[in-house]
């Protein structure tokens, strides 16, 4: 797993809290129909889940799913997105396994590619702090699945995936506070998931 910020401060947390929590808390998963830098690739979903902290032991949740098709330009989703992100937010973004890998044999061959999708996001919202991960499937799934989510496995299919993104980037967040945060806040959080888990459950469907 690679990560930018190992959570050893507490930059954006409740000040003087012992937070490992960010105030502002986004974890985003994009789907895409091919790999980024392949040829015919194109984003065919996204899912945004965002966590606000309020107080010690309180927390928001807010899920924005999205699906595309080859018709939406990248510009157009990509500019939707940074709308939904608050400046100055911790953004939790999974990238391919050798996303890294292929970023430094480019600058080793001197070929500059455009600006891949998190870095579009970079400039569009003030202050976003981001943190990528290159997460295993098996450990994506695995993390999912201790939250009590009905994750897609790795032969899922494509349409499955795109269905399922909002899981994934529940299940990124979840790895997130386990692996960072104090295991008292943490088990707070994830109580409060189960807890917004259960309203949205609740709620009658949209038809």
């Amino acid at each position: 797993m690679h990560d930018d910020d190992t959570g050893d401060d507490d930059d954006g947390a409740l000040p003087g809290s012992g937070s490992r929590h960010p105030l502002t808390l986004c974890s985003l998963i994009i789907i895409r129909s091919r790999p980024e830098y392949t040829p015919r690739s194109a984003i065919s979903s996204y899912a945004l889940f965002t966590v606000n902290k309020v107080g010690k032991h309180e927390a928001r949740f807010d899920i924005v799913h999205r699906v595309w098709s080859r018709d939406d330009t990248r510009a157009a989703i990509i500019d939707g997105l940074a709308e939904l992100i608050p400046a100055g937010s911790t953004l939790l973004v999974r990238h391919p396994p050798r996303a890294f890998e292929a970023l430094r044999r480019t600058g080793a061959e001197g070929d500059v590619r455009p600006p891949n999708d998190t870095q579009l996001i970079l400039r569009r919202v003030p202050g976003l702090r981001p943190m990528p991960f290159t997460v295993p499937n098996s450990r994506l799934i695995a993390a999912g699945q201790q939250l009590g989510l009905d994750m897609a496995l790795r032969s899922s299919t494509p349409i499955k995936r795109r269905r399922r993104a909002p899981l994934e980037a529940m299940a990124l967040w979840g790895l997130y506070t386990n692996a960072f945060c104090r295991p008292a806040e943490a088990r707070t959080l994830i109580a409060a998931f189960y807890a917004w888990q259960a309203i949205e459950r609740a709620k009658p469907l949209p038809f």
